[in-house]
């Protein structure tokens, strides 16, 4: 074989093994990408929860219980929320320790609520216990009653101490003054699934009332999976809203309240400041 030969053999044997190498680089990509791709289908498929709403018919409040097996404690008996009434003075009750600091905005609307994401650092301490504060977020009309009364607005603050162990405060709202921090974010808040954010920070210890004496019970979430791990404390005293705020935020949620449960045999309690 002459040099010419040689030289054009051994250009051609380079070209086979680069091509060979690229295409077994692509086909390592393809297998890849199908990995992963297999793979976010099955975590979809495997996180999948059955449609719910708040509103009744075959997916509404009377049938979360029969969704699905996850969805069970939505029957139970210690279900919230209660219509509050007949309540206990407890002297043994301490006041809750609200240690709340600034938070930037992380608004979101899920599809049954808007709430507000908290950056880390604020909790309570209760009953010495320290809960972390998660999120905060809303109902129209309130869930809970006083004595048979539904309020326009409902906020409901959410701590954790363990998966187990929940703390929740509520707070109603009523007409009257224009309320600052709807004054500030409402222009922002989803109307439908989304989330709005800013680095524009506000302090949490301003949403709350002054005066913070309390109704207590054990219950539960208020919405599916409904799991009664979650002591409520429910401030007595109501925040402000102004009418025009109290209804451009009920069009937003949509009465996204669940109905008052059963108390079945639960005690209230109260504490007063």
């Amino acid at each position: 074989m002459n040099r010419k030969a040689l030289v054009f053999l051994s250009i051609l044997l380079s070209a086979v093994i680069m091509i060979s190498c690229g295409g077994e680089k692509a086909v390592k990509d393809v297998k890849e990408k199908d990995h992963v791709k297999t793979e976010k289908v099955s975590e979809k498929h495997d996180h999948a929860k059955p449609h719910w709403t708040h509103h009744a018919g075959a997916d509404g409040p009377e049938n979360w219980a029969n969704l699905c097996e996850g969805f069970k404690d939505c029957g139970g008996q210690a279900q919230s929320p209660i219509d509050i009434k007949d309540a206990v003075l407890n002297e043994t009750l301490k006041p809750i320790e609200f240690n709340y600091g600034e938070s930037k905005a992380s608004i979101i609307n899920n599809g049954h609520t808007v709430q507000f994401n908290v950056d880390p650092g604020s909790f309570i301490n209760i009953n010495g216990k320290k809960y972390d504060l998660l999120q905060f977020h809303y109902h129209a009309t309130s869930e809970h009653t006083i004595n048979g009364e539904y309020y326009p607005l409902e906020v409901h603050f959410v701590h954790k101490l363990s998966d187990t162990d929940l703390a929740v405060v509520g707070i109603m709202y009523e007409q009257g003054e224009v309320n600052k921090l709807f004054e500030k974010f409402l222009q922002h808040f989803p109307t439908e699934k989304g989330e709005w954010k800013s680095e524009e920070v506000f302090n949490l210890a301003e949403i709350l009332p002054e005066n913070k004496s309390y109704f207590h019970y054990s219950g539960s979430l208020t919405t599916p999976p409904c799991t009664e791990v979650v002591s409520w404390f429910l401030l007595k005293n109501a925040l402000p809203a102004s009418e025009e705020q109290i209804k451009q935020f009920s069009d937003i949620l949509d009465k996204n309240f669940r109905p008052v449960q059963a108390t079945n045999g639960r005690e209230i309690f109260e504490y007063s400041e």
